[in-house]
């Protein structure tokens, strides 16, 4: 497993009491951030494999670094917990029923009828997210003494699109956050949710078709509405995308102390932790 440091510093016992903690599962391993109370970084750590390995096992190698580091059992402050494999889907609020929620994801993955789903409002907005809560997931936020949540990635794309401009909103724009064998999208236009999914890939070639056909299904104006991309850096798929794509541009982020070129593949782990 190759580990990418970018930040160490000491642990201090105020971060443990009052500090905050994101941990994403993605396709090919996981990231995780350790910000003080003021989210400051602390320690940004991204662990990949070559070879795309379980949730499982992704989870106890994760478990076992919290370990080492003492943030289990230490750690009282926030944790926020995103996977990219947690299925997840947007009702509007006249169509939600508390006792449909199975039914809104079972199209989206395999339901057991003892499998935990979570609901959440989407802030400002008159609609909910369902979303699957792996009970590896569950087990691990339940180790920890201090607040702890599962966030979906739509919430966290919705949440990421508060950096947009405001006028972007009303005129359209899409928005893409791409990591390996996984692609995020989310479509507003007139300041109200046209889509917002996010899929596996069997293959990185896959985002490029995913990507234009999705646009497609949705009647995206590729001529004048931009594209804002973020995650992963995939020069060969956005210099494919931009043939076809009239406005494209990464999406402005910023996260303190961090170099720039670093940012884009951590803007969905960051945002877990401002989500509400």
């Amino acid at each position: 497993m190759q580990v990418q440091s970018i930040i160490s510093k000491t642990i201090s016992e105020e971060i443990l009491q009052k500090g905050h903690l994101s941990i994403r599962f993605k396709t090919d391993g996981f990231s995780l951030l350790l910000e003080d109370q003021s989210f400051r970084p602390v320690i940004l750590n991204n662990f990949s494999d070559e070879t795309q390995l379980s949730l499982q096992t992704y989870v106890r190698e994760c478990e076992n670094w919290l370990q080492r580091h003492t943030l289990i059992p230490e750690f009282l402050g926030e944790v926020s917990i995103l996977s990219d494999n947690a299925a997840s889907t947007l009702v509007p609020d006249d169509l939600f029923s508390e006792s449909s929620v199975y039914d809104y994801l079972k199209p989206l993955t395999p339901l057991s009828i003892d499998q935990t789903l979570g609901v959440v409002p989407v802030q400002d907005r008159k609609a909910k997210i369902i979303f699957e809560t792996p009970g590896i997931l569950n087990d691990l936020a339940g180790k920890f003494k201090g607040n702890s949540r599962i966030i979906p990635v739509t919430l966290a794309m919705l949440s990421l699109a508060d950096q947009v401009h405001a006028s972007d909103h009303q005129r359209g724009f899409a928005l893409l956050e791409m990591q390996r064998n996984f692609l995020a999208i989310l479509v507003i236009k007139n300041d109200r949710i046209v889509l917002c999914n996010h899929m596996n890939l069997k293959s990185t070639d896959e985002l490029f078709y995913h990507i234009l056909n999705t646009l497609q299904q949705v009647e995206f104006d590729r001529e004048h509405a931009p594209v804002y991309y973020t995650g992963h850096s995939y020069d060969t798929v956005l210099k494919s995308l931009k043939k076809y794509i009239r406005r494209m541009a990464p999406l402005s982020y910023h996260i303190l102390d961090i170099q720039k070129k670093f940012v884009a593949d951590h803007v969905l782990l960051v945002e877990s932790s401002h989500c509400e």
